[in-house]
């Protein structure tokens, strides 16, 4: 049975006010391709999340798409700020909600592993509990009586994921890091993979050259969509496009040049 779908099939899965993850991290393996179709799609008052969140949040934050904001980080790593993420923040515009790393983490594991949340040590006695929508809670060890922190899980309606290679059963290879992506997977109700490319078999090597599987089981579609990770890099087939990166960040929050942005996209 083949997993091969079109991009809009995939799209199609997304509902107004559905909650989104992507995968990847900052400006590193993002799936662009995707999140510049649900820009200039009919679709909005989304929740999206991320744990590491970069252009592909901040275009959608820009294109008015975004009700809320589950995350741990947004912006472009070494190169700077998110502009329309930051405008937001400043002006209160969306929902947010902060994770530190870990307890995003934390949040995708109790999803993968269908519990209603996990207990961690991580973000105890840091000021992540005292944000005004902090969804944790502190308990004690039922055991040990140790304070622990009670973090929920996170089940995203539909996840996207850019991958090297795919194969049309929906098995997919990350090559390098995997982020949070794994957990995921497992964790979103429907997953979608974009790949630079889909061939009939994995090659045999493919799991194991540095790279990270994703199992058929948990991929609803896969989507061949080469340079799908945009102006991110993808290792080691590319590196991210850093005038495109710094032009983005400079003239985003220009309405007019933002809006002929996605279309020539």
């Amino acid at each position: 049975m083949t997993k091969t779908i079109t991009l809009a099939k995939a799209l199609a899965a997304v509902a107004p006010g559905s909650s989104v993850a992507f995968g990847g991290g900052g400006i590193q393996r993002k799936p662009m391709a995707v999140a510049r179709a649900l820009a200039a799609a009919d679709v909005g008052d989304l929740t999206l999340v991320a744990m590491l969140g970069g252009p592909e949040v901040d275009l959608l934050i820009g294109a008015g798409k975004v009700r809320e904001l589950q995350f741990a980080f947004v912006g472009f790593d070494a190169f700077g700020l998110a502009p329309h993420f930051r405008r937001a923040r400043e002006a209160g515009s969306i929902s947010v909600v902060e994770y530190s790393e870990a307890t995003i983490i934390a949040a995708f594991e109790a999803g993968a592993k269908n519990l209603p949340f996990l207990p961690t040590r991580f973000g105890l006695d840091t000021d992540i509990l005292t944000t005004p929508t902090a969804p944790f809670r502190k308990i004690a060890c039922p055991f040990s009586g140790e304070e622990l922190l009670a973090v929920p899980a996170l089940r995203p309606d539909v996840a996207f994921i850019h991958a090297n290679i795919a194969d049309r059963h929906g098995n997919a290879v990350i090559i390098g890091d995997g982020y949070a992506d794994p957990l995921l997977v497992q964790a979103a109700k429907t997953v979608f993979v974009t790949a630079e490319r889909i061939v009939d078999e994995l090659p045999d090597d493919a799991a194991t050259a540095g790279g990270t599987f994703l199992s058929r089981l948990w991929i609803d579609g896969v989507i061949e969509a080469p340079r799908g990770a945009g102006m991110t890099a993808l290792y080691p087939d590319y590196r991210f496009d850093l005038p495109a990166v710094l032009e983005y960040q400079k003239r985003a929050t220009d309405s007019e040049w933002f809006s002929a942005w996605i279309r020539e996209q």
